[in-house]
């Protein structure tokens, strides 16, 4: 008994990291689904404003998780926190503004079409920075290529075909408010899949992923409240209208996606890797379909 016990919990804990990642793009989905329909009504509240209180929520969250459970553990040097101040602005900061920002010019649909390019832009990137193993004349990584090319494609295509449907965008020209958009997402792309990199390099040297998340959140929840202290001076945007669905929005956001789900992909990161963990961001996509 005590031989399978052993191997029910190898196993449980073999399938945490799916099981975790999963239910992270569900709640994503729900989230972008909710947000959209938020910025699309005549009351629709600042996004970045959401941003804000949601990484507060997070941050909230993830601070007293790593206070209750990491009190005895190892305190991060300065190297440590200069690279976690550093993460959580590409990480948190600058991704989140961008895709939330972007919601105004494309639909949460596209978004995440434009989402399934991570996995491609981490592949790359890993196999640059030697993380990633790749041999070419295996069939095993003839599949990865292929695979990585028809992510790409497919996402390429129906971002370009979005575009004559789009009727979000404002102003006129090949550059007009949807390509705006395209533009924030791709931003946005670039900064997650290089900070999944930087997240597992760090992780090695200090291997506490609560803590590290912590202030990842915390950092980045000083920034995105100073860039929108800057862009947001009207206090009316500040205030939460709790008649809508901004308060389940925060909620869902700061405290499953970018608190509870957010250590949990960092976790994933350090045991699997970063580019298992960006082969999950389709995920969103599949459940956004409907949508």
């Amino acid at each position: 008994m005590l031989v399978c016990g052993m191997r029910t919990g190898e196993a449980v804990y073999a399938a945490l990291p799916y099981a975790v990642l999963t239910l992270k793009s569900v709640s994503i989905a729900v989230m972008m689904v909710m947000l959209q329909s938020t910025l699309d009504s005549v009351h629709g509240v600042n996004p970045i404003t959401l941003v804000v209180y949601q990484q507060m929520a997070s941050s909230s969250v993830l601070v007293s998780l790593a206070l209750l459970f990491d009190r005895g553990r190892r305190k991060p040097s300065l190297r440590i926190l200069l690279w976690a101040f550093f993460i959580g602005l590409l990480q948190i900061t600058v991704p989140e503004l961008l895709l939330t920002a972007s919601l105004q010019y494309i639909t949460a649909s596209v978004q995440s079409v434009a989402l399934n390019t991570i996995p491609v832009v981490v592949f790359v990137l890993a196999i640059l920075a030697g993380r990633e193993k790749f041999a070419w004349c295996s069939a095993y990584g003839q599949a990865k290529l292929w695979g990585v090319f028809a992510s790409a494609a497919g996402a390429t295509l129906v971002v370009m075909a979005s575009d004559s449907d789009s009727t979000m965008g404002d102003g006129t020209g090949a550059f007009n408010g949807y390509w705006v958009g395209v533009l924030m997402v791709a931003s946005a792309v670039v900064g997650h899949s290089v900070a999944y990199l930087l997240v597992e390099r760090v992780a090695i040297e200090f291997s506490s992923d609560l803590t590290l998340t912590a202030m990842m959140t915390s950092f980045g929840t000083i920034q995105t409240t100073l860039v929108a202290a800057f862009l947001v001076r009207d206090l009316s945007s500040w205030k939460i209208n709790t008649d809508s669905l901004e308060l389940p929005i925060i909620l869902l956001g700061g405290i499953l996606v970018n608190g509870v789900f957010y250590f949990g992909q960092n976790w994933c990161i350090h045991t699997k890797g970063p580019v298992f963990v960006a082969v999950f961001s389709p995920f969103a996509r599949c459940f956004l379909f409907p949508f």
